[in-house]
């Protein structure tokens, strides 16, 4: 952790100190209730500029290990390489400046740049193709900065487990469930019973989520102080964040992956639902104050519908809204619900719990505008819910189709679905719809 970050983290937590001070008073006049929002905010910024300042510490010692490679031999041609050195090969090149100046020229002007000639993609893996409209790899840097955006929009990136596959093909992955079974006492020359676990699978695809198009007139991409790589990067990040994470998080599993909340809620006859008391279970729009007690109450029965065996690790998930109606509550005791970590790696805790925040989930008390989704808050092991990505996000230029009115066209598009391997693992909150 670097002095500047550790300097921030001890600002924050004196600014939630005097947070929990406020809620302490006896009653939360509205005065203290604007100046809570106030250092609410001050905090919040200050968590961003942390985050940002340790991500990009990360990030630059990643660059820094990838700029030194070394380079005193010559390098074999790619095309009379093994499969394995040539995309050892490429992927250098893809991390040299020189890449990323082609990159940035190429998306300008939509033309191959004729200097850096091993930046063409080749097709198949194995060819490269011809033509004035060969295609180019992705820079490593704005592939990475891509990756950044679609894991910190939406949040259900940032917690489960994501594979990568380099082809789309159906891919079957096998399950076992034995939590009935137990060894059994054998007496002498007895007879040893079998007993079989359950078997199955889950079977990923590979879902198709496309930014749609990006026109960029030509005038502009001419204009040298304009970052086209970096306005793509935000424009595509977030679309395709938007929308890969509605599906992970609720999508119905035709034609996008098979979402987390339907998976809880399905299985095994709503087990793993738990219901709401006290004030938090209303969808009265104007009931908005929540009862501490009933919160604890709520909490304590997420956690224990969840196997003990699931715990460690677990983390909550809810809307932003949600989460920060939870930092303002206190358990039985008087103790606030939420904990401000001020070590480097140690995140922030609600309930001794980490928590991920995700705007798809509905947001509590019950005020979303239908299609009305009644859950809430998820907890649980999110390990076991897992993200097939295909390759990594694909880049494409439409270079004349929109000449006749001087724009060039970008698009990308991401090959991913996502499963719930065991639903027993999670526990959700509904709230009452009536």
């Amino acid at each position: 952790m670097s002095t500047k970050s550790l300097e921030l983290r001890q600002q924050r937590a004196k600014l939630v100190d005097e947070m929990m001070d406020l809620t302490e008073k006896t009653s939360f006049e509205a005065e203290s209730q604007k100046r809570w929002n106030e250092l609410d905010t001050q905090q919040k910024e200050l968590e961003t500029r942390i985050k940002a300042i340790e991500g990009s510490e990360k990030l630059v010692a990643e660059m820094n290990s990838t700029d030194h490679v070394e380079r005193t031999q010559p390098q074999a041609d790619p095309r009379q390489a093994t499969r394995e050195d040539r995309n050892a090969v490429i992927a250098e090149k893809r991390a040299s400046k020189e890449y990323d100046k082609a990159f940035d020229q190429y998306i300008r002007s939509g033309r191959p740049n004729a200097g850096v000639e091993e930046l063409r993609l080749y097709t198949g893996l194995s060819e490269y193709t011809s033509g004035v409209d060969g295609e180019y790899l992705v820079p490593i840097g704005f592939q990475k900065e891509l990756e950044i955006k679609l894991k910190a929009f939406g949040g259900m990136r940032n917690v489960c487990r994501i594979i990568n596959t380099s082809t789309g093909n159906t891919l079957n992955w096998p399950t076992a469930d034995d939590t009935t079974n137990s060894g059994e006492w054998l007496a002498e020359a007895g007879t040893i019973a079998q007993v079989n676990p359950a078997f199955g699978q889950v079977q990923f695809t590979s879902n198709v989520c496309d930014s749609k198009q990006v026109l960029v007139s030509i005038q502009l991409l001419q204009d040298s102080a304009f970052d086209v790589q970096s306005m793509l990067s935000d424009m595509f990040g977030i679309r395709i964040g938007r929308k890969i994470n509605n599906g992970y998080t609720l999508g119905n599993g035709t034609g996008q992956p098979n979402g987390l909340v339907p998976g809880v809620e399905a299985y095994n006859d709503g087990s793993q639902v738990v219901t709401a008391v006290g004030a938090n279970s209303t969808n009265n729009p104007g009931a908005t104050a929540l009862n501490s007690v009933n919160l604890i109450d709520d909490l304590d029965a997420l956690i224990t519908a969840v196997d003990p065996e699931y715990r460690a690790g677990a983390k909550f998930m809810a809307h932003q809204a949600t989460l920060d109606t939870f930092r303002k509550q206190k358990d039985g005791f008087g103790r606030p619900l939420w904990n401000v970590s001020v070590s480097d790696g140690e995140p922030d805790t609600i309930y001794s719990y980490p928590y991920q925040f995700n705007q798809d989930m509905n947001q509590l008390p019950a005020t979303a505008s239908p299609p009305y989704s009644p859950y809430s808050v998820l907890f649980g092991n999110f390990s076991h819910y897992v993200i097939r990505d295909t390759g990594p996000v694909t880049f494409f230029v439409f270079q004349e189709t929109y000449m006749a009115t001087l724009q060039r066209g970008y698009i990308a598009f991401l090959r991913t679905d996502g499963q719930l391997l065991q639903p027993a693992a999670f526990s959700v909150l509904q709230n009452p719809t009536t």
